[in-house]
């Protein structure tokens, strides 16, 4: 199914990209810069989110619960931008400063995504609680083909809210009262928490996403995050690391119905300027 051409204007906005960041220094300005950017970069997932107005107007709330999208982020985004989202009727979607500066590519629909067989689900992984003291992930302690620490939580409407207006800076009503959608923008985040769950790492960069909803996440619902490593590799001196996350409702027991699937690309070592002083 197709959908409207619509286009939307927005500014990136970050609230302190001065601000250490040890979570992930990319997101501050001197770890960004001493990795060779210009200034903070926002993270991949909050830009996806600013551009949900564009795709819930093309393609509907139905997407919102049964629709998918496929992103690649291309360039970074830095604070204070003014940006255009932008939903052909094709079902292409860019994110862009101008016609020949995209800084996100990809494409939504509604219904299955035509990949969304390729998914792996971790299904019988219990939750646990985060390491007290997690591994450091590199080339060496990857897990490749194995499944992730899994993750119980739950998204409470005033956290869900505050992530609405603060972060997203979103005021549809369907994220908003005690039936609240999670917003896309939290659900495609779930990946980078699940794996600092289990390791340490960082400075990151989230490369890209395929993100599958499949029922309503609402707001104050017990969830299970379970995902699988299922690549990693080498590309011009950074670490790249590929898992796929399923979302379940915790009454699901066996987690034979995920709520949302995400296949998650990201680097998460990632290399620093080769000096040439001399």
């Amino acid at each position: 199914m197709t959908g409207a051409a619509v286009t939307m204007r927005f500014r990136a906005w970050m609230a302190n990209p001065e601000a250490d960041n040890p979570a992930n220094p990319i997101h501050s300005g001197d770890g960004a810069r001493s990795h060779g950017f210009k200034a903070a970069l926002v993270g991949g997932a909050t830009v996806y989110g600013w551009a949900v107005g564009a795709i819930v107007e093309s393609l509907g709330e139905a997407w919102l619960e049964h629709g998918w999208a496929e992103v690649e982020f291309r360039r970074p985004v830095y604070p204070d931008e003014e940006l255009e989202a932008r939903v052909d009727a094709d079902g292409a979607l860019t994110v862009a400063a101008a016609a020949e500066d995209v800084r996100l590519r990809g494409r939504v629909g509604l219904g299955d995504a035509p990949w969304r067989a390729e998914f792996r689900d971790a299904r019988n992984v219990p939750p646990q609680p985060a390491l007290a003291v997690r591994p450091r992930l590199t080339r060496q302690t990857v897990p490749v083909g194995a499944d992730l620490r899994a993750r119980a939580l739950v998204l409470s409407r005033e956290e869900a809210e505050r992530f609405c207006r603060e972060q997203q800076h979103e005021t549809r009503a369907v994220f908003f009262g005690p039936r609240a959608l999670a917003h896309p923008a939290w659900i495609a985040s779930q990946p980078i928490h699940l794996l600092h769950h289990a390791f340490d790492y960082g400075p990151a960069i989230h490369v890209g996403s395929r993100i599958q909803h499949l029922g309503a996440i609402r707001v104050d619902t017990p969830l299970v995050i379970a995902g699988t490593c299922i690549d990693a590799f080498a590309r011009k001196r950074n670490e790249y690391i590929v898992n796929d996350v399923s979302i379940y409702a915790a009454d699901d027991r066996d987690r034979r119905a995920p709520l949302a699937q995400i296949r998650h690309t990201a680097i998460y070592d990632l290399a620093k300027p080769i000096s040439t002083g001399g």
